[in-house]
C-alpha cells in the first residue's frame, strides 16, 4: 500500500524545498473528479481550507481537480480521472479533547493509505482525521477556534495531495524531497511553510494521467 507515514515528531528531516508557482506551466489537464465520502458530518471550515491546500498543490501540474460529495456522483460526467476519498473518523475539530504530548513523539502514524492490488494503484484512498487532528499539538497556543480549523483542514490538503499524487502519478515509489516523499512531521503538516511537489513529481502526475 501507498502510505504517508508521520515521523516522530522532532526528529531530523531533510529540509523542504519550497515549490514556486511556475508561470510557464503546461496548459492544464481535463479535470479529475474527487469524490468525498465522510463517516460524519465534516467541519465546512475545514473542508473548504483542505480544497484550497490541495488545488495549489496541483496548480503547477496544471491538474484541475473537480470537487464533490459522492452522493452527487451521477455517472454520467466525463472526468480525466477519478479519484473517492473515504475521510474515517471525526473530521472536525469541534467536540475534540487534544491529547497530551506525551507519545507523541515517539509514535509512526498512518494518516493516508491508497489501495494497491497486484502492483497497480487504484483510485481508492482513505484519510484518518483522526490521527491528522494529532498535528494540531503544533498550533500556536494562542490561536483561536477558526485558525485550528484552518490548520486542519491544511493537515488535511497536504495528506490528500500526497495520496493524490500515487494515484495519478500511477505509482508506488516516493520521492526524495517535498510532499512525494514518504513522509511528514506532524509539525510540518501546519506549518505555514508552503509545501509542494517537486518538477518531476509533477511531470509524474502529468504523465500519468495522459497514459491512461
Amino acid at each position: 500500500m501507498a502510505r504517508l507515514l508521520m515521523l516522530a515528531a522532532g526528529a531530523a528531516l531533510t529540509a523542504l524545498l519550497g515549490f514556486a508557482e511556475n508561470p510557464t506551466a503546461p496548459q492544464a489537464l481535463p479535470s479529475i473528479g474527487v469524490f468525498l465520502d465522510f463517516d460524519s458530518v465534516p467541519g465546512a471550515v475545514p473542508v473548504e481550507a483542505m480544497k484550497r491546500e490541495v488545488d495549489k498543490i496541483f496548480k503547477p501540474s496544471g491538474v484541475f481537480l473537480d470537487w464533490r460529495l459522492a452522493a452527487q456522483n451521477r455517472g454520467n460526467e466525463a472526468f480525466a480521472g477519478l479519484v473517492v476519498l473515504k475521510f474515517k473518523g471525526k473530521c472536525k475539530v469541534e467536540g475534540w479533547t487534544e491529547p497530551t504530548t506525551v507519545g507523541l513523539f515517539a509514535v509512526e502514524r498512518t494518516l493516508g493509505v491508497t489501495k494497491v492490488v497486484n502492483g497497480k494503484v487504484l483510485p481508492f484512498t482513505e484519510v484518518s482525521c483522526d490521527e491528522v487532528k494529532h498535528a494540531l499539538a503544533y498550533v500556536r497556543p494562542e490561536a483561536d477556534a477558526r485558525e485550528r480549523q484552518r490548520a486542519f483542514g491544511i493537515a488535511l490538503g497536504r495528506v490528500v495531495a500526497h495520496e493524490l499524487y500515487h494515484v495519478l502519478a500511477r505509482t508506488t515509489v516516493h520521492a526524495a524531497h517535498g510532499l512525494a516523499k514518504a513522509s511528514e512531521s506532524l509539525q510540518d503538516l501546519v506549518s505555514v511553510s508552503n509545501m509542494g511537489f517537486q518538477a518531476e513529481d509533477s511531470s509524474a502526475i502529468r504523465k500519468g494521467l495522459t497514459e491512461q
